[in-house]
């Protein structure tokens, strides 16, 4: 593919060009990667087209520019197919504010286009990347924003009296208030189990949730484990929601103790009442665990589940990213997406 001025975008795999990749990616970002972190965010899921990459060269055949399309599981309408899901967008400094970042991202669109005119593609992309993908078809789908519940909010209280013996008294009012709360959604029988890897009951839970319409993740075997057990820098927990004998819901989090923060990846449930059950379950587990100030869980601000989070008290706050989507034939732009953090592969 040509492009204007001498700039060409040629497409090649991922493998053999990782040490290209990961050296154009680290100068773009504040926190360098590695190549074991650069494997696994390229590893193809089973079944699932090769990754593409996309590389912007001057004419005299030096890389300036990178993006690429990794394809991951998911339903469109019940249909179970892969998504283009794009990433590592980088632009050599040197090159920045001369339209070549549209330039590339137009020819990674069109390239996408012609290789599966049906085949949606997802982002979520820092503001620069956003307008230059405005510009070549791309459209914001939703915002992605976060909901935190406070399991400590003496900081927060203190921040409004002023004195802390008071404000001591006043957080563990509200606290038990909350807890209260909490356990008023529970139901009988059911048990939070944690465990350190998806089994087969997980996978069956997920198979028999409805798709309904609208796109979203699905999860063949193994695929919980590429995204959670085997990711190279976190370690994440399964919280298994059983009921009257059976797998009612699933929670995927990590506990960042060290800035006080236990994040929400992914959650699924069998009915919103089990839901509210799980989470409230949560809840009591992460009140007794030290460090542990807040729950944070990120989601498309359209996402089912933020109603039962707001039931059990956790407060919305303002969007911090927004998805963009595309294909050819339009249907992804009109399509309701279901997001979560975990879409997020990083």
């Amino acid at each position: 593919m040509s492009t204007l001025a001498g700039i060409s975008c040629v497409v090649t795999g991922f493998s053999g060009h990782e040490g290209e990749i990961l050296k154009l990616r680290n100068s773009n970002r504040e926190n360098p990667e590695t190549l074991d972190y650069l494997r696994w965010r390229y590893e193809p899921a089973a079944g699932a087209p090769a990754p593409c990459v996309y590389w912007l060269k001057a004419a005299d055949g030096q890389v300036i520019g990178m993006a690429a399309a990794v394809f991951r599981p998911y339903t469109v309408d019940s249909r179970a197919t892969y998504v283009a899901v794009i990433g590592d967008i980088s632009l050599d400094n040197r090159y920045r504010r001369m339209g070549l970042g549209q330039q590339l991202l137009r020819a990674m669109t069109e390239h996408l286009d012609q290789r599966d005119p049906g085949a949606y593609g997802l982002v979520i992309p820092t503001d620069s990347a956003r307008r230059s993908l405005d510009k070549v078809g791309w459209v914001t789908g939703g915002a992605l924003g976060s909901l935190v519940y406070l399991l400590d909010a003496e900081a927060h209280v203190r921040r409004l009296l002023h004195f802390r013996p008071l404000s001591v008294l006043a957080a563990r009012g509200l606290r038990a208030c909350m807890q209260l709360l909490a356990r008023r959604h529970t139901r009988p029988g059911g048990v939070l189990r944690l465990n350190p890897a998806p089994d087969a009951h997980t996978y069956a839970f997920l198979e028999s949730l409805p798709h309904g319409s609208g796109v979203q993740r699905r999860f063949p075997p193994g695929s919980l484990e590429w995204r959670y057990v085997r990711h190279p820098h976190s370690r994440f927990t399964f919280a298994t929601y059983n009921r009257d004998g059976a797998v009612r819901g699933l929670l995927v989090f990590e506990d960042t103790s060290l800035e006080g923060t236990c994040s929400v990846y992914d959650l699924f449930a069998a009915e919103p009442a089990d839901l509210r059950a799980m989470l409230a379950q949560f809840i009591l587990r992460s009140a007794a665990v030290p460090g542990i100030a807040t729950i944070r869980v990120a989601l498309d601000e359209a996402h089912p589940a933020r109603e039962s989070l707001r039931r059990l008290g956790f407060i919305a706050r303002p969007a911090e990213a927004v998805f963009q989507v595309h294909s050819r034939d339009g249907n992804a732009q009109r399509a309701r997406w279901r997001i979560t953090q975990g879409d997020k592969d990083t």
